[in-house]
């Protein structure tokens, strides 16, 4: 139970956020020890399942990690070994991880995240041939790359996707509300009138082949227990070791010339916010914009969803962690002598 004041203070950034972002309905989430501490809504329930976006892939790249851990790949391994009629030569399965394989950051056009995935059957569709710099020189988000980092997983599985993910993820993590298609009940996408206050729908598309880089849907209840897996508690579906590896950062995503404050591990953001590390990942789709950051120091963890396609602050879920540390900060173990 969280005393009274914290409950006040988390409901009042919440509340300010959807009301100066106009957003639609807000919900959010704040664990600690593994475990949910706080869960709040506005405008909408903290069952009610929202589209997560670019938090699809750190799923994917848990799983591509299993399949390092287990010997069926390698970090270094040129994508074309796994996957040939890709037609992607040159880059490695850890440079599609960490975003620094030079891939474009979208597919060719039309829009692949307002269009349906049966514009793109193939994986040769997904990717542009003309590539943004040399691989591993520099970080280049590319949402194509993880569409093929997914593709691996189901070539080495030898089944879709979404059944290895039910199986290696969702279902030991008792994550029940977590799919890949939206289920009741779950919030509907909208767009907020930048200049008026009013609301135009969204249409929610099937994805296809890029499903691995924006499909999930998710509740803050669910993604709860995916801040605690961050946290550390994996319940051995990763080794401890491995998660680590993921978090440290493998390459600076700030501009140039400025202070670092963000970069990228292995299918994880890292951002480094005045002087404490903090690692999670960002999510939006039309309609939709996540965010999910684990305090790594304290394992304390947050979520925040909304339904709108932009508007909500990305830090909205470091200052709920912070108000709660300031608040309710974690017991100190007392000091023994050796």
């Amino acid at each position: 139970m969280l005393l009274p004041d914290t409950e006040r203070a988390l409901l009042h950034r919440l509340a300010t956020a959807q009301h100066d972002s106009r957003v639609p309905s807000i919900a959010a989430a704040v664990v600690r020890g593994g475990a949910r501490a706080w869960a709040q809504a506005i405008e909408t329930t903290t069952d009610t399942q929202f589209r997560i976006g670019s938090l699809t892939k750190t799923f994917v790249a848990v799983l591509v990690m299993r399949l390092r851990d287990e010997e069926r790949l390698g970090l270094d391994d040129p994508l074309e070994r796994h996957l040939p009629e890709a037609q992607v030569r040159g880059v490695s399965i850890g440079q599609l991880l960490a975003h620094t394989a030079g891939l474009a950051s979208e597919t060719p056009a039309p829009w692949w995240e307002r269009t349906p995935g049966d514009l793109r059957p193939q994986l040769a569709d997904l990717v542009d041939p003309s590539p943004k710099h040399p691989p591993g020189r520099r970080f280049h988000y590319s949402n194509p790359g993880f569409a093929l980092l997914g593709a691996v997983v189901e070539r080495l599985r030898g089944t879709p996707l979404p059944e290895v993910l039910q199986r290696e993820i969702l279902d030991p993590l008792e994550m029940t509300r977590t799919s890949l298609q939206p289920q009741e009940p779950h919030a509907r996408g909208l767009a907020v009138h930048p200049w008026a206050d009013a609301v135009m729908p969204e249409v929610v598309q099937d994805v296809g082949r890029m499903a691995p880089a924006g499909q999930l849907w998710s509740t803050v209840q669910d993604l709860g227990r995916w801040a605690a897996f961050l946290a550390g508690d994996t319940a051995d579906l990763l080794d401890r070791d491995t998660l680590e590896e993921m978090l440290e950062p493998h390459v600076v995503a700030d501009l140039p010339g400025l202070p670092w404050t963000g970069a990228h591990g292995l299918g994880w953001q890292v951002w480094n916010v005045d002087g404490r590390r903090y690692a999670g990942h960002g999510g939006s789709m039309p309609g939709f914009l996540a965010g999910l950051r684990v305090d790594l120091e304290s394992g304390d963890g947050a979520v925040v969803f909304a339904n709108t396609t932009a508007g909500m602050r990305p830090a909205l879920a470091t200052e709920l962690l912070t108000a709660y540390a300031e608040l309710e900060p974690k017991p100190v173990a007392p000091w023994h002598a050796a």
